[in-house]
């Protein structure tokens, strides 16, 4: 069986040392030591709490489409 690659190893839920901004909502901003979403793509992004569950729902609706076109 061949190596399964993790495609998303660089998804991460951390919590901020100091004060961020959020990359999905200029209107947003993460706080120091409130726990954010974080990726590489391929600088940094943090996506605030409240903007995460979108950001992974879109994520997981075109990992399902792909999935649906592979069968």
């Amino acid at each position: 069986m061949p190596n399964t690659r993790n495609i998303v190893k660089d998804f991460r839920v951390e919590t901020a040392v100091g004060a961020r901004k959020c990359h999905a909502s200029s209107l947003h901003t993460i706080k120091a030591g409130e726990k954010h979403f974080a990726y590489n793509d391929p600088g940094r992004i943090n996506i605030c709490i409240k903007c995460a569950p979108v950001i992974l729902k879109v994520a997981e609706s075109h990992v399902a489409k792909v999935r649906q076109e592979l069968q």
